[in-house]
């Protein structure tokens, strides 16, 4: 097919227990088309987490020297730790013509905003506070004190929704994959997606 769609990054946003690493996992599993930006973060292995999979882990130092020397597209502290996204790795896939799915926090989504990279950001909302408490006790990770201020903090990111293109929220994990398949379908019909549109519609088939 001669129509080609130019590449983008699609961020998924939540606060702390949204939810929006579990999601990004079963989008993943359903479209070979993304390929994943994996973070660096100076915060501890949870669970059966591992190295270059699901983070770049980094001692603080190491962190900071990466950061002075301009290799992240944005960097965030975050309940005390650093979280940090690659720009070269950003730019390389986006030039190479992949789509790119990253789960990261408000803080970091709103600089990549406003770095100018072609994005689309979805805010995943569990459906109450209730629930985003219930997920985070269920964890297990967290002291009482670091829960109330993740929802100290989910309170003050949820006010800050209005800067993100879409709301999906996150009650039923198969319903909420499903919205963003449906956000993922749309995005590829936008007409800024495609590339050389006129030159393709005026090509002669013989040609």
């Amino acid at each position: 097919m001669p129509y080609e769609h130019k590449p983008y990054l699609l961020i998924l946003i939540a606060p702390s227990g949204g939810g929006k690493s579990t999601i990004c996992d079963e989008i993943l599993s359903r479209y070979q088309e993304f390929v994943y930006s994996i973070s660096f973060t100076t915060r501890k292995v949870r669970g059966d987490e591992k190295d270059g999979v699901d983070y770049f882990f980094l001692e603080e130092d190491e962190f900071l020297k990466k950061q002075e020397a301009g290799v992240f597209i944005e960097s965030a502290l975050v309940h005390g730790k650093w979280y940090g996204t690659s720009k070269e790795f950003i730019d390389e896939q986006l030039a190479k013509g992949f789509d790119i799915i990253l789960d990261i926090d408000v803080q970091g989504a709103l600089k990549i905003l406003d770095s100018g990279v072609e994005c689309v950001s979805v805010f995943l909302l569990p459906p109450t506070q209730d629930v985003l408490r219930d997920r985070l006790e269920k964890r297990g990770t967290d002291t009482r004190e670091i829960i109330e201020l993740r929802m100290e903090n989910a309170a003050k990111e949820i006010g800050l929704i209005g800067r993100f293109d879409y709301l999906v929220i996150n009650d039923n994990l198969e319903t909420a994959v499903n919205d963003i398949e449906k956000i993922i379908r749309a995005e590829k019909l936008r007409v800024k997606r495609y590339k050389e549109i006129k030159e393709n519609y005026y090509r002669s088939e013989n040609a």
